[in-house]
This record gives structure tokens, sequence and C-alpha cells, in this order.
């Protein structure tokens, strides 16, 4: 690692209270090669599945071993940075697109132009590669994905005058039906998170709203425009009309089982593996559940979460590590590892297989269809869907900081326009930050093409909003 790069690891692991990794313990093995790779939270479960990756990779490069490290999620940012302080940065690391997005901002990683066996831009979804497509090159693939789908209760729709039919296509116009919805049953129609992890950033991109400027040449928050606060406006009054539990904004994602499960609500737009949970956390709830195509912003897309490959700056391997990464993100095993786990592919080719067109014989005979008609209709909704992800390296800050403000407005603690000036004077003090950072270290200043704003496209129905 380069001296500027460990300085970094040493700071944050001194600011973490940790003490630096020592010496590595394996002995050496003369005449091999190690490389080393880490994964989340894949053990035990998936040991077979990337071990027989490991092997395959092997015997296509002998005289290779590679050394698999699974890394529990909450540890791996400790974890990394510990490594990466004791100059013993793994060779190739899975992150988060969040946790990626920090790393990536310290000079962590390899740039991976021109080090690849093929070109990436023929193999992998457009919007899940820009994840790692920053300013100054290419950082890392993407592995396996997750999209929402509108997940919805029957019967609890019933009861609001609905059917999954008439429910809104798009977020405006599902706020709109659960604000008459309230007014006229008293009942709830949705949830999602607004306050702790929430998700109203992402929805404002999804959506074409976007809370960046350009001032001066240089890229600046926008929260206190008129069309930011009125859009986080609508939200905050749906929230606080009471049409939304309160558990949206003190809780993150996790409050989506109990309240959907106790038919608190009636629709939920997340991840199709969420009906695994509700089949195993309530089956009279399960077998009142339809799933359907992703409740979407104005633009017309889904949002896709990225689980990053990337490769150390310090690694001593570089061709054989771009080498694993590329073989660990093959369509051939994506595909694979999609028959083990709720996830999709980053690679359209794998979406060519039957399997992503239906339930398949053994989810019919174990009267799980829904599962695998939820895989359809979640592998349709990734064709023009988006990582409506800034490539930001500041991203995790700028959303922590909004995180921590919103819930003043949304717990109605201060009025909106004050929260709304607090989160943009931190957001310049961050992307100042920023500026300065990547003045020292050379790097082009941050750029409005780093803001996902794509074109929109039509709705399932035919139309573009």
């Amino acid at each position: 690692m380069t001296r500027p790069i460990r300085a970094i690891a040493v700071g944050l692991l001194a600011a973490l209270g940790l003490a630096p990794l020592g010496p590595a313990s394996c002995a050496e093995n003369p005449g091999t090669t190690e490389i080393e790779l880490w994964t989340l939270s894949l053990r035990p479960h998936f040991d077979d599945y990337i071990e027989g990756v490991i092997d395959g990779f092997e015997s296509d490069h002998p005289g290779v071993e590679v050394v698999w490290v699974d890394v529990p999620f909450s540890a791996v940012e400790r974890k990394f940075i510990a490594a990466a302080a004791a100059g013993r940065a793994p060779d190739v690391i899975n992150l988060s697109d969040l946790m990626f997005a920090r790393f990536a901002g310290a000079g962590a990683f390899m740039d991976l132009r021109g080090a690849l066996p093929g070109d990436p831009s023929a193999r992998y979804h457009a919007g899940a590669l820009s994840i790692g497509d920053l300013d100054s090159g290419l950082f890392a693939l993407p592995w396996y994905l997750t999209t929402q789908a509108r997940i919805v209760n029957t019967a609890k729709l019933g009861e609001l005058g609905l059917t999954p039919e008439t429910v809104a296509e798009t977020w405006p116009g599902l706020r709109e039906q659960a604000a008459e919805a309230f007014e006229r049953t008293g009942s709830m129609l949705f949830t999602q998170p607004l306050g702790q992890d929430s998700q109203l950033p992402v929805m404002m991109l999804a959506d074409g709203v976007v809370p960046f400027k350009t001032t001066g040449g240089r890229v600046r928050a926008d929260l206190t425009s008129a069309m930011v606060r009125g859009w986080v406006g609508s939200w905050v009054d749906l929230y606080r009309s009471g049409a939304m539990p309160r558990q949206a904004a003190t809780n993150g994602f996790e409050h989506l089982i109990e309240v959907y499960q106790d038919r608190r609500v009636a629709v939920l737009n997340t991840g199709a593996n969420f009906l695994g949970r509700v089949r195993g956390a309530s089956r009279a709830a399960y077998d009142t559940t339809e799933v359907s195509a992703p409740i979407v912003g104005s633009l017309g897309r889904a949002h896709i979460a990225v689980m990053p490959v990337c490769i150390s700056a310090s690694t001593e391997e570089p061709d054989l590590a771009a080498a694993l990464a590329w073989e660990l993100t093959s369509p051939e095993n994506q595909l694979a590892f999609c028959r083990l786990a709720p996830i999709l592919p980053s690679t359209p080719a794998s979406l060519e297989d039957p399997f992503f067109d239906g339930p398949t014989p053994a989810e019919t005979a174990e009267g799980n269809e829904k599962i695998g008609h939820a895989r359809a209709i979640v592998a349709e909704a990734l064709g023009p869907a988006v990582a409506f992800t800034p490539r930001l390296e500041c991203w995790p800050v700028l959303r922590r900081s909004f995180n921590e403000h919103i819930k003043r407005a949304l717990l109605g603690d201060t009025d909106l326009g004050t929260v709304l000036g607090d989160i943009e004077r931190d957001w310049n003090g961050i992307l100042d930050a920023e500026e300065q950072k990547r003045a020292l270290a050379g790097e082009p200043p941050v750029s409005m093409d780093a803001i996902p704003t794509p074109p929109p496209v039509p709705l399932p129905g035919g139309t573009t909003r």
C-alpha cells in the first residue's frame, strides 16, 4: 500500500481504537503463489459454491492458491482498515456499494481499466457497472444485485378499496393513494424507511429530483431549492399525518417485516427475498400475498443495490487478482449463485437462462410458486434499472448526515426548511473536504456526471412520467 493510503488506514484504525494486525500467521508455501479473497457473510451456507469457484480458478492457474476469508458484514470495515494499516489488505474484496464508496475515496482500490481479461462494458449490466466507474477509473466489478418488487397483502388491500391492479406504479401515485386511503379509512397503505436507513435520497433521484447543482464550476448541495423542498415536504407531510407507521422514521428496514405480517400496511416495495421471510414469519400473510413489478420513481426505473468486487491497490499480483474477480463474476458462476440464493446477476447473459422465466418444478411441487414468479418479475425489472447511488466517494457521509437531520423534521421537532438548510450546510462542507482531498491527490474535481440522471422510460402500462 502506498504511504499516503496506509497513513489514512492507520488514522482510521486509531479513530476506532484498534491496534494494527500483526504479521501474517500462515506459513509460506514455496513454489505457490497465494492471493487472498474476502467475501461478506457467505459462510456456512455457500461454502460449497465458493470453494467450487476457487477450485475451478486454481485448476486453470496451476501454482496459485486462493485463500478465502469470509468476514461478517458488521465487521468488514473494521477488519479491512486493520489489514490495510498492517500492509496486509486482501487482493480481492467484496463490499457493499456504500462501503466501496468510502474506501475508493481513500485510494484503496486498483484501477481495473486495462487489467481485465475482457471488456466489462460488454459483460455487465450498464447500470450495475456504473457504481465502480468513478472519474479517475474503474475500481469495481459488479457481482450480485438486488432490486425491488411490489409485495401486497390482497386481503388488507381489499379493506382499503384497492386491488393489486389498482395500486399505483410510481412513488408519487402511491403517496397520493396512501393519503386518500388514510383519510377515508384510518388505515395505512404502505411503509418505507424515511429516517433510519432513509430511502428518500434514492427515491428523490428516481423521481428525477436532483439535490445537487453546479455553482462556479463546482458541485454544491441544493436541498433548499423549491423543487427539493416541495418533494421532501410531501413525504414529511404524509408521515406527520399518521398515514405511515412511526417506525418509518425511527427504524430502518427491520420494521418492514413486523408491520407487514401484522397487517398494519398492505404494500411494501422491497427485495423479492422478503417473500421467504414473510413465509417463515406468518404463513397467513404469505398466503394472501401477491407480487408484481416494483414501484418506481417518475423516471420509470427501479433502483438496484450492487455488491461490488474490488482489487486492493496494494496487491502484489494484480493480474491474478483481476482474473479471480473476473472469474467470480462470470455469467456461469453468477447463474449458479442465483440458483442458491434470492439474488440477481449483474451479467445479462445469465438472465437468458429459463431459471428466470418463472417457478422451477421443485418450487411448484413445494407450493412456492410465488417465489419463482417474483424472481421472474424482478429479473424483467432489472432491464432499465439503475443504481441511483451517486458515484461520489463521500456519498455514505452525505447519507448519514441526511439520516441524522431528517428525523427532526419527520418527528415534528424542527421546521422542514431549517432541517434542509442544516443538511445543505453539512453537505457543502463534506463536498468541500472531498474537493480538497481530490486536489491534493491530483484528481479531477467532483463532477455532476457522478449523479445518476438517466432519461425516463415507459412504465409497464405504456406511459412515461
